[in-house]
């Protein structure tokens, strides 16, 4: 009963009391005990839950018992606990009634009625919303070259058109190029000169070079001799050796030869001695046999003493025989000796002769070895005389070959100066208005261009965005290149570009830094000093709360929006906004998704202020007298027909309940 009395007061309806809430205020008090005191563990208790009534929670727990009589007379301290209890109810009612109250009060002000404010709604919703930063940016030319003559004379003929696109190495101008002509001309006359002397001197050297490697085989050819002759020296030092050692030998062997004569004279004198004394035995011998024969014969001495100093004395006959030969053979001996020893003084002085004439080629040979070394050393003066030629003749064609190329500069500068009679493009880009015509007079390197070319694609954007920027630009750019857009008035379309620098010093007088982009402008839409709207993209946020920008207002204590609720009221929100994106912007705290803020009609508005929603249609009529009827037909929506939710101002959207 107690929830149905509290819906009625908030439908604006008093609350309906039923004959039995009647006839239980109208019973009897003896009915009722009354005592005079509460027990502590109830009252705390009551007043405990008291507390945790508010306007935002539907009074649930508050039970009112019908009165059944049977049970008070038997629990007296049971119904003065539910008396006390409606009674705190009836309390907690007022106090909610006076809090809604002043809402009421407020959005009625001008009127003795609730003034309803027709509005658009579009609901909160999450999205991937980039990163960006804006700024005013300055289209500048990527290249700016004042097209200047670098030849004086007089311009002959003009290419283009002013204004035309014009290409890197297109002809543009060209000037009277007679004199430069004629300066190239002699100039190859003299480096033609100059190459003949450098003809002329490598000739040289080619000889020289030869005279240089025939005194070098002349050299190689008298070393060769040297050593040659040094061979054959050895050679006959090997034979001196040779002899002379043969000579050793030989005087060895008349050495031994005289030996072997002494030897064998000896041998003769004791062959010479023996025969003596074996001659001496021989007569003795003989002696006694004849006189042991006379003996024998005379009868005195027998036969065998006789034949006995016979054979004695035969014997020593033999031995004299012997003796005698001995010493014929030893005489014999000592003749060979001295053959021997003759021969070998022969041998000796034959080697002694062997060594004089080893010895005289030798010092032919010592002739012949000096003989060589000083032609060596005479090939090598020749050697050197040539080298010092060869290098003469290298100095010559050094020197020649230093005219060529001084001439050679002088003729390459003439064709240079040539070369600036015809004035090219240095760029790709547009031309702009032709300063100097055909027939003019101009001088090199005068102060006056002939035409300005810009370079308009690519083209670049200047602009500036706070130093406090420049960690983000410099944290997000590590991951490649960042993007950006432009666009200007009469054309929405971004134009896209990517950013190509930036600066290395913050402007201390303005607190910004200086970023470049470089975008593709083949169709010609940004041009050079022109402003635009830039847009550099960081990176991107997911689900980033966003409302329509025109959602977004400002007040005294900074921006906030317009909430529809439920009972077709709306909640002034405070908000904290980030970047707007394509007429979104980024709400960072107040918001949730779903909800439905208000996007037109906000002027009319104040904080609790009824609303009825306006639909596309309803702008187009623009019918103010439908709008009343759409309005209750709104409000009808809105409420669905149920009392519990067209009273429902406890802060919470239509879309999320």
């Amino acid at each position: 009963m107690l929830e149905e009395i509290i819906s009625d007061s908030r439908n604006g309806t008093h609350p309906k009391v039923s004959d039995e809430d009647m006839k239980l205020n109208e019973q009897s008090t003896d009915q009722v005990e009354i005592v005079d005191e509460v027990p502590h563990n109830v009252v705390p208790e009551v007043a405990l839950e008291t507390t945790k009534l508010t306007e935002t929670e539907p009074i649930n727990n508050a039970v009112v018992a019908e009165h059944k009589p049977k049970k008070v007379l038997a629990k007296k301290p049971i119904a003065l606990f539910l008396l006390m209890l409606l009674v705190v109810g009836g309390l907690g009612f007022l106090v909610w009634q006076r809090a809604t109250a002043p809402k009421v009060e407020k959005a009625s002000r001008r009127g003795g009625k609730m003034q309803v404010t027709p509005v658009m709604v579009a609901a909160v919703t999450k999205k991937t919303v980039p990163i960006q930063l804006q700024a005013i940016g300055n289209v500048q030319s990527g290249a700016t070259v004042s097209v200047t003559a670098q030849a004086s004379g007089r311009i002959t003929k003009v290419y283009f058109q002013k204004g035309q696109e014009v290409k890197k190495g297109q002809l543009l101008f060209s000037i009277d190029d007679r004199s430069q002509t004629a300066s190239i001309q002699q100039a190859q006359g003299i480096v033609a000169k100059d190459r003949a002397q450098v003809q002329q001197a490598m000739s040289n050297l080619a000889k020289d070079q030869g005279i240089v490697e025939q005194a070098r085989a002349t050299l190689d050819k008298d070393r060769g001799i040297v050593e040659q002759a040094r061979a054959t020296l050895e050679k006959d030092q090997g034979v001196v050796e040779q002899a002379r050692m043969t000579l050793a030998k030989d005087k060895g062997v008349v050495e031994q030869a005289r030996i072997t004569l002494e030897k064998d004279q000896g041998a003769v004198k004791q062959a010479i001695a023996t025969l003596t004394k074996d001659r001496a035995q021989s007569q003795y011998a003989a002696a006694q046999s004849q006189r042991y024969a006379e003996l024998y014969k005379q009868g005195v001495v027998s036969q065998d003493q006789a034949e006995q100093y016979a054979t004695s004395s035969r014997a020593a006959a033999a031995t004299v025989e012997l003796d005698k030969q001995a010493i014929a053979n030893a005489e014999t001996a000592v003749k060979s000796d001295r053959i021997g020893i003759t021969n070998a003084e022969a041998a000796v002085k034959g080697d002694e002769v062997a060594i004089a004439n080893a010895e005289t080629a030798l010092k032919s040979d010592a002739i012949g070895i000096e003989n060589a070394q000083t032609a060596v050393k005479s090939d090598l003066v020749g050697i050197e005389n040539a080298r010092a030629v060869v290098e003469g003749d290298r100095s010559a064609i050094e020197g020649a070959q230093a005219s060529v190329s001084a001439d050679g500069g002088s003729l390459q500068n003439a064709q240079v100066q040539s070369s600036y009679t015809k004035v090219f493009s240095p760029i790709d880009g547009r031309a702009g208005n032709i300063l100097v015509t055909e027939g003019n007079v101009v001088q090199q390197n005068s102060n006056q261009p002939l035409v300005t070319i810009s370079k308009i694609n690519p083209i670049q954007v200047a602009f500036s965005v706070p130093e406090s920027n420049l960690p983000d630009i410099q944290k997000y750019s590590e991951n490649g290149k960042l993007k950006v857009d432009v666009t200007f008035a009469g054309n929405n379309q971004p134009i896209s570009g990517t950013l190509s620098f930036v600066n290395n010093t913050v402007d201390n007088a303005t607190g910004s830094i200086q970023l470049i982009g470089d975008f593709n402008n083949s169709d010609g839409k940004l041009f050079p000093g022109q402003f635009v709207n830039t847009t550099l993209t960081l990176s991107q946020e997911p689900n980033a709360i966003v409302v329509p920008s025109q959602a977004v207002q400002t007040g005294p204590k900074g921006q906030f929006v317009f909430v529809a609720q439920f009972d077709d009221t709306v909640d002034n929100v405070p908000v904290v906004v980030g970047n707007t994106i394509n007429g979104l912007t980024v709400i960072k705290k107040g918001l949730k998704a779903g909800d439905d803020v208000v996007i037109d009609g906000q002027a009319n508005l104040v904080d609790g202020g009824k609303i009825v929603v306006k639909t596309a249609d309803d702008v187009q009529d623009n019918s103010d007298s439908t709008k009343g009827d759409k309005s209750d037909t709104s409000g009808d929506k809105k409420s669905g027909g149920d009392s519990n939710s067209s009273g429902n101002k406890s802060g919470k959207s239509r879309q999320n309940p």
